[in-house]
């Protein structure tokens, strides 16, 4: 009781301390959480922004350079010279000569990443070329050989897959060859490794901080770069229309997949690209686990095709979680002094309140010479003051109350012995014979039922000897009604001795009729209890000089037994062990048969 009670008051101490002291800091904690992370967030994508535009200028940059180096490599005379002339003047001309000098010139400016320089003439066919397996090949389907002639400008392509060499990249930059007067008689053709496209955008990895990582798309939002998962090059970020498939295959921008092995399910990421005013997204990608990130996105000037800078959210809120793991710890220390002075508060303010308790307990216990001491003249010494008188009344009452429980508890006993001794009267009333004192047919039919459903379950037998005197009627006739009686007390007082089991049941069934109930009891067994009974009787050797069967007094018997079942009612062992009966009697009496 001391305990349940210095406990809630401390408990409700330390909550109130609780409350008052963690409230406002949690609050200011998660006012600065918010303005924390909001400021991270704004910092993590100015820089991944800056990483972003960094990237697209240098792609952009690289991409211009070679549009502007291949214009003026275009207007070179020894080109024109070559392309002006006749297919069979070109072979061993001094004009091929020069031209191929000049473009394996050229090609040797950038021997790592520059492939072939190629003319191809007016039909789109490669009629010289830097590597000679090219030429005579027609070219004339491709973008980079259409779009010059179309616009007269220089042209880049997007990055194709090479059909000869594997993982190997292509990316072509072009424009149309004039002669003097401006007429356009071919196009000059550069073949690129992509890779140094490739290397501007994964060279930049971890540039915007810790775990970014850059991805370039194009215009259909396929891959053409990724810092961390190379894997998906070529691969887009959504299903694309089947025409578009179709078109890319041809060209050779995609991989040779399965269309659902070509699509990365990025459709927040699709949405934000559709969207041209929007620079940046928070979203999880497959290619870090759906992990939530921060993805800013630039675009480029020289090409449809857009630079993602991504760096995992978590990271860039890295400090948010030392902050907060600071705050938890501040909470901890702030709790525990709270508790501690609580907890001191608490002794020094309940203990005259636990004495009082103390009292009441053991005053309720049955201590009623109990009293409190405490001579205080504040609301404590009041209240125990209060307590004293109260005991005084109380202890004076109990004295008087118990006097009189004990006087009502005497007349109770009293009662209950008359009801139980009346109760057992009228049992010996109701379930025995007021002649032979067995039991009654009223007994057996209620012990039957109980038995019958008790042995269905257990799938035990239960016997029934049904017997009656042999022409009771001519000896009732000869001694008298009383002698008659006389006779039945004497027979059921026999069976009762003959029966030996306490589950055993010995009943007058009606009249000169009796009946033994055996449970737990085979044929065999309830035969043998028939024999005992049919001695017993003869041995009793009352005389009875009307008989034909003997000069004494016999019985017949019927013997029955079978496994009681719900789909068998009682009253067929009764009918069963009657026929028993009958069978007995018509073959001469003074005997037991069984059905």
């Amino acid at each position: 009781m001391q305990h349940s009670l210095l406990g809630g008051i401390r408990t409700k101490l330390i909550v109130s301390f609780l409350i008052v002291a963690l409230v406002p800091l949690l609050l200011l904690t998660f006012i600065n959480k918010q303005t924390t992370e909001k400021v991270l967030t704004g910092n993590a994508q100015q820089a991944l922004s800056a990483a972003a535009n960094e990237t697209t200028n240098r792609i952009d940059a690289f991409i211009d350079g070679n549009l502007n180096a291949v214009r003026v490599e275009a207007i070179l005379p020894g080109l024109a010279r070559y392309l002006s002339l006749t297919p069979k003047q070109r072979d061993d001309s001094p004009e091929m000569q020069l031209a191929t000098e000049t473009l394996i010139r050229l090609s040797r400016k950038d021997m790592v990443n520059i492939l072939s320089y190629a003319l191809l003439d007016l039909n789109g066919k490669n009629v010289l070329d830097t590597y000679t397996p090219n030429i005579s090949k027609d070219e004339s389907i491709q973008d980079y050989f259409k779009k010059p002639l179309q616009t007269g400008l220089s042209f880049v392509s997007s990055m194709k897959r090479s059909p000869i060499i594997p993982d190997l990249v292509t990316l072509f930059f072009s424009s149309p060859v004039r002669n003097a007067k401006g007429d356009i008689l071919g196009v000059l053709r550069v073949s690129y490794n992509a890779t140094v496209v490739q290397q501007l955008v994964t060279r930049q990895n971890e540039r915007a901080g810790a775990k970014s990582f850059a991805i370039l798309l194009d215009e259909n939002n396929i891959y053409l770069a990724h810092s961390t998962a190379p894997e998906l090059l070529f691969k887009s970020i959504i299903s694309l229309p089947f025409d578009i498939i179709i078109k890319r295959e041809s060209e050779e921008h995609l991989l040779n997949y399965p269309i659902k092995e070509l699509v990365n399910n990025e459709s927040k990421l699709k949405q934000t690209l559709d969207n041209k005013k929007q620079l940046y997204l928070i979203a999880s990608l497959s290619e870090t686990g759906n992990q939530v990130n921060l993805i800013a996105i630039a675009r480029l000037k020289s090409k449809p095709w857009s630079v993602l800078f991504v760096q995992p959210l978590a990271v860039a809120l890295a400090p948010v979680e030392k902050q907060i793991r600071d705050a938890m710890f501040l909470f901890a220390l702030i709790a525990g002094v709270v508790t501690i002075i609580a907890f001191s508060i608490g002794q020094l303010l309940t203990m005259p309140i636990i004495y009082l308790t103390n009292m009441v307990f053991q005053f309720t216990e049955g201590n009623l010479d109990i009293r409190a001491k405490i001579s205080s003249k504040d609301k404590i010494g009041q209240l125990a003051k209060s307590f004293n008188n109260m005991a005084l009344q109380l202890q004076t009452s109990f004295e008087t109350l118990e006097q009189r429980v004990q006087e009502r508890t005497a007349e109770l006993v009293i009662a209950k012995e008359k009801v139980e001794d009346a109760n057992q009267k009228l049992e010996q009333l109701v379930n025995l014979d007021g002649l032979t004192q067995v039991a009654n047919r009223r007994c057996f039919d209620e012990r039957l039922q109980a038995e019958w459903k008790r042995l269905a379950r257990e799938q035990q037998p239960l016997s029934l000897i049904l017997f009656d005197v042999d022409k009771f009627k001519l000896y009732n006739d000869y001694y008298g009604h009383l002698e008659g009686d006389h006779c039945l007390i004497r027979i059921a007082q026999t069976v009762q001795q003959m029966v030996r089991h306490p589950g055993d049941l010995v009943v007058r069934y009606g009249g000169e009729e009796f009946s033994v109930l055996l449970p737990n009891t085979e044929l065999v067994g309830a035969i043998k209890v028939a024999q005992r009974i049919q001695q017993a009787i003869h041995d009793q050797d009352i005389p009875h000089p009307l008989s034909d069967v003997k000069d004494i007094v016999t019985v017949s018997l019927g013997i029955t037994s079978l496994i009681p079942t719900s789909d068998i009612k009682p009253h067929t062992l009764i009918l069963s062990a009657d026929k028993a009966l009958y069978n007995a009697k018509k073959k001469g009496r003074d005997r037991y048969c069984t059905h």
